[in-house]
């Protein structure tokens, strides 16, 4: 009601259209129930520029346009947990990567795996992670970005139906527990030509030019698109010290703890790792707010900044804001973001956002109410 587009206009309808290609099986119903994406349109039956999946689409045709096709990969990091609190004291102990311990929770992964199956989902890995009960699965990369999403969306949807039939819950927040490894969604992106060849690809030993130049874009958009990146409240909550999680724009090779990392490859198949998102993340405008940075750096010139081992203590760092109303302040105030996202979503996305924030600091908790002496 915030944003002046509910009763205030009468609620209106609008007509909605199946996404090609997505009409699947429901997970675990799926001799009977069967699920479809749509997508709106506006008054004029073009392509609704509020939703995340058009203004996706959009930014995609300005990058073509240019010539390039983005390849990409995500890897999406998740919880299994007991949904009674009794069942959490014994909760499973795994070990990260390892190959001989065996995992309680194995045969939902494997009916994850086969309702991913059914739904044309390409899962190249899952992996346990860092901390008890936490997995991560891999897609395949692909050029096909609204597909990849689409399959984000309905992967989330079903894992968590799948935990529930077992009595587990899946949980995609970014910081489920303070004392645990926070959930991440990271991509990993190459840029391809016409003739499907790896531009970020290097003839040298050093890194190609197209690669510095997107990774130019990206860092200098970075802070101003935390609002995208790091969507509620609890999505700031990952971006402490220690926690294998970028505090800054910055990159790196092959290190884990910068925002833009440069994978071990050989030079035909190089690639960055953008590693800012949380699991909670909205995968359409994050792929957007990627194709943008990468898209601006392309077309203009910037500074390539160091590297982080490049880096000193006097060296211009560019920190990250870790406050959601910090993040949405830069992210109003962004010429280039409002350009490309469109004015009108950008303001409504910061008018929910501020309202959300606002609705959970209107709340008492129990720590406060501890402190009347």
């Amino acid at each position: 009601e915030e944003t002046g587009l509910g009763k205030y206009i009468g609620e209106p309808d609008h007509f909605c259209e199946p996404v090609l290609g997505t009409l699947q099986p429901h997970a675990t119903e799926p001799n009977t129930t069967a699920q479809l994406l749509l997508s709106m349109k506006d008054d004029h039956q073009q392509d609704c520029l509020l939703e995340p999946r058009n203004i996706l689409k959009k930014t995609l045709s300005q990058l073509q346009q240019q010539g390039y096709s983005p390849c990409i990969a995500a890897e999406i990091e998740f919880y299994l947990q007991p949904l009674s609190e009794l069942a959490a004291v014994e909760e499973p102990i795994s070990q990260c990567f390892d190959i001989n311990s065996a995992d309680p929770y194995q045969h939902i992964l494997n009916e994850i795996e086969e309702v991913a199956k059914q739904q044309h989902i390409q899962i190249t890995g899952v992996v346990s992670e860092s901390s008890a009960g936490q997995y991560e699965i891999n897609l395949q990369h692909t050029t096909d970005l609204l597909a990849l999403c689409d399959q984000i969306m309905l992967l989330k949807r079903s894992i968590k139906q799948v935990a529930n039939q077992h009595g587990l819950r899946a949980n995609f927040l970014a910081k489920p527990d303070m004392h645990k490894a926070g959930s991440d969604m990271h991509f990993h992106m190459s840029l391809l030509d016409q003739k499907q060849q790896n531009l970020f690809s290097s003839v040298s030993d050093g890194l190609s030019e197209l690669l510095l130049k997107a990774v130019s874009g990206l860092l200098l958009l970075m802070p101003d698109s935390m609002a995208i990146l790091a969507p509620n409240l609890n999505s700031f909550r990952r971006f402490k010290f220690g926690n294998h999680v970028p505090l800054e724009a910055n990159w790196g090779l092959n290190n884990r703890n910068v925002a833009i990392r440069i994978p071990c490859s050989d030079q035909e198949n190089q690639r960055l790792e953008y590693r800012v998102a949380g699991a909670d993340c909205n995968p359409y405008l994050t792929i957007a707010i990627i194709l943008i940075g990468t898209l601006y750096g392309l077309t203009h010139q910037l500074e390539i900044p160091k590297q982080i081992n490049q880096l000193t203590f006097k060296s211009k760092h560019y920190l990250l804001p870790i406050e959601q109303i910090e993040a949405l302040k830069l992210f109003k105030n962004n010429k280039i973001l409002a350009e490309y996202l469109g004015k009108e979503f950008l303001e409504l996305w910061c008018t929910v956002k501020q309202a959300e924030h606002q609705s959970v600091h209107s709340q008492i908790t129990s720590i406060e109410k501890s402190w009347d002496i």
